[in-house]
């Protein structure tokens, strides 16, 4: 993925939006090669919890 692209960035904001800041965000992923991997199920389910607390 090229960094900075419209994907990334919007990405960045769900992943950002659903655990509420970066150092959530990095102990929910795993680091392969210096950079930090989420999968996508773990951002779904973290959604699928806040919308939960909410409701």
């Amino acid at each position: 993925m090229q960094l900075n692209s419209a994907q990334a960035l919007k990405l960045g904001r769900e992943v950002h939006e659903t655990f509420g800041s970066w150092r959530k965000a990095r102990e929910a992923a795993v680091q392969r090669n210096g950079v930090y991997v989420i999968d996508r199920e773990k951002i779904r389910a973290a959604r699928a919890e806040k919308t939960a607390e909410t409701a």
